[in-house]
């Protein structure tokens, strides 16, 4: 069914007789299509006749207005169509180009992404290398530190077994004094690599953060990255694009891109500076090694200068004594036979005494007048005394042979005790020798 309903306004004054009560003149039309299946003819009202007769001026004016109602209309028309295909135009163009800008803006911001991914990339590379770097150092320096264990417990061992020295030999020679030093320099050169390790280990540290924080960094960019390539690869014909309701918010965490720019890059300078301090302590750890292994040899070399050293004086001074054992002997075998020989002396001249005592002791037994005070009375006597004499000086002379005998027994006991000391002194220093043998079986360069 099609209804079709004209109106028509008057557009300008009619006669008093037309409109009396100032309304318009309504002529209406309606038609009601028949159906042509069941042949009926279209029926309908198609004018409605008004009770008002209109002049012939107000046809005139009336079919006057129509044409020129509907010519003014037309232009407005063709204005209309003019001004909205021109803005369809311009639409479409700032459509066009505003999506171009967009994509060309993506396409500019993705080289962005990518060329702070690429240097992400290779400071991570070179970070990773910076890392491995300093952990082989750390390690060497940690082995350097082991290795000190083997020279503090010589050192110590020489020490203590020194402290087992006796009486005189007890001395705070130069050995003594060189095994403390060596001692000393051992405690520094644990304390230095020690102080290296640490450090290794902080700056191990830094770098791994370092590291993390570009890690994360260039997640965040490869990600970004792929959002980008989604975005600039749609276009108006892409199957996943819609309407999204406030899709141009302002995030709270939005940054600037100045900002963005900023992250990134003091995210490399930092991890760059760490790196930069790290090849520094590497090189500070190879010092420290070498410095330190040249310190503990020439310690070393001096210490053992000193104990050959002690050993050939205490060996000369063993075979000091053993030459003047062996002459003390000598003497006192030798004066232990003359001592012999004094006694014998002195065991000798009992007879002669006996006989010339005897002899007096007779000739007291002559009578009377024969009891004469001749020469041989006076010699008797003379002998006797010179015989008394002589035993007196033999015994003197025995006595004074017994107390230098005595005294060189004492000496040579002194001797085999000095002797003894001389000995123990030197095999405890060959012992020491001997244990500071593995120190050359221990690198301290590594």
């Amino acid at each position: 069914t099609l209804l079709y309903t004209i109106k028509f306004e008057a557009l300008a004054p009619m006669s008093a007789t037309t409109y009396a009560n100032k309304n318009a003149t309504c002529v209406s039309m309606t038609a009601t299509s028949g159906d042509y299946k069941t042949g009926n003819k279209p029926t309908g009202t198609y004018l409605t006749k008004s009770a008002t007769t209109f002049a012939p001026n107000d046809w005139h004016n009336s079919n006057s207005i129509m044409s020129t109602t509907a010519v003014r209309q037309q232009g407005g028309s063709l204005e209309i169509r003019q001004a909205a295909r021109k803005l369809r135009n311009d639409t479409d163009s700032v459509t066009q180009w505003g999506q171009h800008d967009n994509t060309t803006r993506l396409l500019d911001r993705m080289q962005d992404i990518t060329a702070w991914k690429d240097k992400l990339e290779q400071t991570i590379a070179d970070t990773d290398v910076e890392i491995a770097q300093l952990t082989s150092h750390k390690e060497r320096c940690e082995t350097a530190l082991t290795n000190m264990n083997t020279p503090a417990d010589v050192a110590a061992d020489n020490i203590a077994t020194r402290t087992i020295r006796v009486a005189i030999d007890l001395v705070d020679d130069e050995v003594q004094q060189e095994l403390l030093k060596e001692a000393e320099v051992i405690n520094g050169i644990k304390q230095k690599l020690q102080q290296k390790v640490n450090e290794a280990h902080q700056q191990l540290c830094a770098l791994q953060q370092a590291h993390d924080a570009m890690c994360d960094d260039l997640a965040d960019k490869m990600h970004c990255l792929d959002i980008e390539q989604q975005c600039h690869g749609l276009t108006n014909q892409s199957a996943n694009i819609g309407f999204h309701a406030n899709a141009t918010r302002i995030e709270k965490d939005i940054v600037m891109p100045d900002s963005w720019d900023s992250h990134s890059n003091y995210n490399t300078q930092r991890a760059t500076s760490e790196m930069k301090a790290s090849t520094a302590l590497r090189e500070a750890i190879n010092n420290t090694i070498e410095q330190t292994a040249n310190d503990l040899e020439a310690q070393r070399l001096r210490t053992e200068y000193a104990f050959r050293k002690r050993i050939h004086e205490v060996q000369m001074a063993k075979d000091e004594l053993e030459w003047q054992q062996n002459n003390t002997k000598k003497e006192i075998d030798v004066l232990m036979d003359d001592i012999r020989g004094l006694k014998q002396a002195i065991s000798d001249k009992d007879k002669p005494l006996e006989v010339t005592e005897t002899r007096a002791e007779n000739r007291t037994y002559r009578p009377r007048v024969e009891l004469c005070r001749d020469a041989p009375h006076d010699n008797l006597i003379n002998e006797r005394n010179t015989l008394k004499n002589t035993v007196s000086s033999l015994v003197d002379q025995h006595n004074i042979a017994e107390d230098a005998a005595a005294q060189l027994k004492q000496t040579l006991n002194r001797l085999d005790e000095d002797w003894a000391i001389k000995t123990n002194s030197l095999e405890l220093d060959e012992r020491c020798m001997t244990k500071r043998q593995t120190l050359r079986l221990v690198s301290h360069k590594v």
